[in-house]
Order: structure tokens, then sequence, then C-alpha cells
């Protein structure tokens, strides 16, 4: 099975992988900092509480421990991340794609896992889209089971795709610096 990027070369993959991690990185942090004021006893993980609230009373909770300021934030982060759900779903899918390449001839199925992620992660931004627009759902119209429990079911599976992601990368770079020639 090839990655979804096989058909680029090389140097567009590196070139892509660059812009994508400047993107990631510059949205990551600004993402961070927009919404760390959102951090309440009630939303102890800010933005991600709200994201994993699952039913009307714990987005509520959360929603009345912020102000009108912080869901105005809230607001803002949520729809600057429709741009962030396009940058590190397509990083992460590039960089566990370029890891395969580099370990296809020692461990094939390592690579194999990395393929299969590189196409599985796209998953990630689509239902990253359609919890944010629960979520702006819940901001603007009030908490509901429907709109609280939709952002979670799709959040679960964001986060576990993300997390795969990571863990793949991890362990792969990790592997490939104890493994490389002239390491004893």
């Amino acid at each position: 099975m090839a990655h979804p990027f096989s058909r680029l070369s090389r140097r567009a993959q590196r070139h892509a992988l660059v812009i994508l991690g400047v993107l990631t990185f510059a949205l990551t942090t600004f993402l961070a900092v927009l919404g760390s004021p959102l951090q309440t006893p009630a939303a102890p993980s800010g933005i991600v509480s709200l994201e994993l609230a699952g039913s009307a009373a714990a987005a509520r909770e959360i929603l009345d421990s912020w102000s009108p300021y912080q869901r105005d934030l809230a607001r803002l982060g949520l729809w600057i991340d429709f741009l962030y759900l396009v940058s590190y779903p397509l990083f992460l899918a590039l960089a566990c794609a370029r890891l395969a390449d580099r370990v296809a001839g020692r461990a094939p199925r390592w690579a194999r896992a990395g393929e299969v992620l590189a196409w599985a992660l796209p998953l990630a931004g689509l239902l990253d889209a359609v919890e944010n627009s629960a979520l702006l759902r819940v901001l603007g119209s009030g908490a509901s089971d429907a709109a609280a429990g939709l952002a979670r079911a799709c959040a679960l599976p964001k986060f576990a795709l993300v997390l795969a992601a990571l863990a793949y990368l991890a362990l792969g770079l990790g592997w490939m610096w104890r493994t490389r020639p002239g390491r004893r």
C-alpha cells in the first residue's frame, strides 16, 4: 500500500512537511495562548473540557464558568481551529508517510503502520470540523445533549488518531536513532 503522498517527489514532500510543520506549530502556539483564559475549575483543560463534556449538564457547567469574554475567546478559537484542522492532520500524515518511507527496507510492518496512519489522519480533521460545528452550536444556542454528545463522539477518535500518530513518530524516530549506522 502506498501512502497518499506517494505521487509527490521527495523534495515536494520535504517542502510541504516544513511548511505544514511551521503552520501547525504557529497555530498550536496561538491557540494555546488564546485558549489559556478558558481554564477554570469547571474547565481545567479549557476548550478541551468542553469538547469532552458529552452532556448538556456538563457543557452548561463549563459555559456558566466562562464570562462573555471567555465565550467569545472560545468562539474565536473554534473558528481559527478550522484552519488548524487542515494543517495538523496533513502535517502528521505526511510525517508518518515520510517515516514509513525511511523504514520500509528495515521494518516493513512498521512502514505499513505509517502508511495506514497517513491515510487515516485526514479523518481527524473531518472529525474536528464536525466537533467544532457542534461546539459552536453549544456556544451559540446553549448546551444540548445532542451537540455535546456529538462533540465528544468526534473528539475521542480524533484524539486517538493524533495520539497514535505522535506515538508512531516518537517510537519510529527513536528506533531510527538507536539503530543508525555507526551507533554501538
